[in-house]
Order: C-alpha cells, then sequence, then structure tokens
C-alpha cells in the first residue's frame, strides 16, 4: 500500500464545541517524535475501542506540502482488497493531545492511529480530523458528555445532601438509582464508534415525546414535595438546637439562683435573653476585631461575677421548724425585705427542717 495522506494543517473544530489548530511546524514535530517503539500508531477501521483488531501499522511518518503523510506496513490482505474496492475512501488521523498524561511523547501531537472511514465523512473536510478513543483522558474527542456531565453534577449534589441532612433526606430528594441510570445512559452513548463527524440528526419535535398537562403538574408536584421535605428536616434541626441552647441557659439560671446570686423572679427573664441572643444563623456578638465574642457568653461572665443576694451561709437547723418566728425570720421582716425572697428563705428553711438538708440545697429544690 502506497504512503498515505492522513491529516492537513489548519484550524479544526471538535464534537465538544473545541477548536483546534495544528500548523505545518506542529506536524512536522509529529513526523520527529513518531517511534513505533514506543507507541506502533494501527490502521484500523472507523475509530473502535483500544481492544478492536489492527489491519495494518504505521511504518514512518513524514511531512509533505500537502500535510501528513504515513507509510503503511504489514497490511492485512483482505482489508487491502477492501480498500482497494472502495469500501474505505476516507482517512482519519488520530492524534495524543500534547498535554495528555498517557501521551508517549509529551508536547507534541503524537499519532495514535489512522481510521479507515466508510460512509461516515471525516469532519475535516478535504482531508483528516482529529479523533481519538472514547472517553480516554487527554484526548481531543468528537462527541457529547452531556450525559456525564449531568451524572456527576447530580452525584456530587447527592453526597452534599447525605452529609448536610442524612441518607434519608438525599434518597428522598435524587434517589441514587436515578444517578446511577444517567450515568449508565452516559456510558452506553460513548460505547458507539466515534467517527470524525457526528451524524446530524433532527432536533426532536414534541410529537415523538409529548409532556401531557398531567404529567407537567405530577412532576411540579413531585418538586414542591421534594422542597417542603427538605424545609421541613431543616426546620426540626433549627428546633432541635434551639431546645440544646434553651436547656443550657435554663440550667444556667438555675446554677445562679441556687448560688444566691439570682432572685428567682429575675430567671425567666434572663433565660429569655440569653435565648434570644442566640437565635437565628448567627449569633449576636460584643467587641472588635479579633475581639469579638459571642453576647451570650459576656452576659454568663456578668452574672457569674454578681455578689449573692441570698445569703446561704446560715443554714436551718434541725430545730428550726419553719414557723416564721425564728430569729433569722424576725431579720429579714425587720430590714424590709423582698417578700419573694422572704418567701423563698421560709420554705426553704421548712423543706431543709423536714429534710435534715442543708438549707443551700433546700433552696436548690424549689428553685427547680
Amino acid at each position: 500500500m502506497k504512503p498515505l495522506h492522513i491529516f492537513k494543517p489548519g484550524t479544526h473544530t471538535a464534537m465538544n464545541g473545541a477548536s483546534y489548530t495544528i500548523s505545518a511546524s506542529d506536524l512536522a514535530a509529529t513526523v520527529q517524535a513518531y517511534n513505533p517503539d514506543l507507541h506502533e500508531a494501527p490502521l484500523v477501521i472507523g475509530h473502535p475501542k483500544h481492544d478492536g483488531p489492527a489491519a495494518g501499522w504505521v511504518k514512518t511518518l513524514s511531512a509533505a506540502p500537502l500535510g501528513l503523510m504515513a507509510e503503511p506496513q504489514q497490511v492485512d490482505m483482505s482489508f487491502a482488497e477492501q480498500v482497494s474496492k472502495g469500501s474505505y475512501k476516507k482517512i482519519s488521523a488520530s492524534f495524543y493531545h500534547p498535554d495528555a498524561a498517557n501521551n508517549p511523547v509529551p508536547g507534541v501531537y503524537y499519532l495514535r492511529h489512522v481510521g479507515f472511514l466508510g460512509a461516515q465523512p471525516p469532519a475535516v473536510k478535504g482531508l483528516r480530523p482529529i479523533e481519538l478513543a472514547d472517553g480516554e483522558e487527554g484526548v481531543i474527542e468528537f462527541g457529547d458528555f452531556g450525559d456525564s456531565i449531568s451524572a456527576s453534577v447530580f452525584r456530587r449534589l447527592r453526597e452534599w445532601l447525605i452529609a448536610q441532612f442524612g441518607q434519608e433526606t438525599a434518597d428522598q430528594v435524587v434517589p441514587g438509582y436515578d444517578v446511577d441510570n444517567l450515568a449508565e445512559e452516559a456510558r452506553r452513548e460513548g460505547s458507539r464508534p466515534a467517527f470524525s463527524e457526528p451524524t446530524k440528526t433532527p432536533p426532536k419535535t414534541t410529537e415523538e415525546q409529548p409532556v401531557t398537562e398531567a404529567e407537567k403538574a405530577a412532576l411540579e408536584a413531585e418538586n414542591q414535595r421534594l422542597s417542603t421535605l427538605v424545609e421541613q428536616h431543616q426546620t426540626n434541626e433549627r428546633n432541635a438546637a434551639a431546645k440544646t441552647r434553651h436547656a443550657a441557659n435554663l440550667a444556667f439560671a438555675e446554677g445562679l439562683v441556687g448560688a444566691g446570686r439570682l432572685l428567682p423572679k429575675h430567671a425567666d427573664a434572663l433565660i429569655a435573653v440569653l435565648d434570644f441572643a442566640e437565635a437565628g444563623d448567627a449569633p449576636l456578638e460584643f467587641g472588635e476585631g479579633d475581639q469579638r465574642a459571642p453576647v451570650v457568653d459576656g452576659l454568663k461572665a456578668i452574672f457569674n461575677d454578681l455578689p449573692k443576694q441570698i445569703d446561704f451561709a446560715e443554714q436551718a437547723s434541725k430545730d428550726r421548724k419553719g414557723d416564721g418566728n425564728s430569729p433569722m425570720d424576725m431579720e429579714f421582716a425587720e430590714k424590709n425585705t423582698d417578700p419573694d425572697r422572704l418567701g423563698l428563705h421560709n420554705r426553704a428553711t421548712a423543706l431543709a427542717a423536714e429534710k435534715n438538708i442543708p438549707y443551700e440545697s433546700a433552696v436548690r429544690q424549689l428553685v427547680k
């Protein structure tokens, strides 16, 4: 078989829409780099997968005024007969991209294989396009990757939902089998022969796959249901977090009352203020720059530093019966004491005497 004219310099558009300009100097570098010991480019029918049979091999490359020439060798006789009969009249060269990780000689367009085409024309009219194997990294490929990109996007969305809201919510919003089906569809599309020029198909009309009003309404209802599920999950998480914060603030206020630093009648107000300061996605803060801190922390520090409002140093003794006539009762009465404090004192005194427990423990039990 005579030398083959397999490619010409110029700007060519791949099936993914990207344009590639290959100059005469690029082809000269291809000729210089070609080494069958590194990678011997096969002669193939179309652009098959990696395990497709070879009908021959490229012995050497040379640069001519018209472009790139390939000298074939070890050509299969039956294949040569088909070529001589005119079964394959077009040729399409396939190159490794200069930046491809699997390029035998990085930095140049290294010849990968030479495809013989039948009815399907090459993308580069007048002579040979750039074409590589389906889905191979670093390859200039003429193909549509819409499904594979969609599958990747939805898979990342599903993983994010799992991380944020858990497996159950992710299964409701983006089921795993839907992502798998989309990826499988992309693989089926990718398994088709990668000829140099895509077959033009007419755009789909509404008569081919019409969407009825009922189907449209069902889709909208399903989208609304999924959105509601996500919102409910987020609301439940916010409510649970608010309950946890409230329980902590309640325990803090009770501790202050038990320690005598906060009057019982002020506990509810303090708890409400602490809850408000921590509400919302961004809790209230005070200070400037690196000194900024949550308002809740500042309030707790202030109340922890308050002096005692009720003195627990003197506890109820066993013989104090809580009848309101003890010396301590008289002392409270003479000093114009807050009625709430006096009432708490009297109840704590009675409880301490009844259960034979320390006065402070009795107060803690009463304020819970």
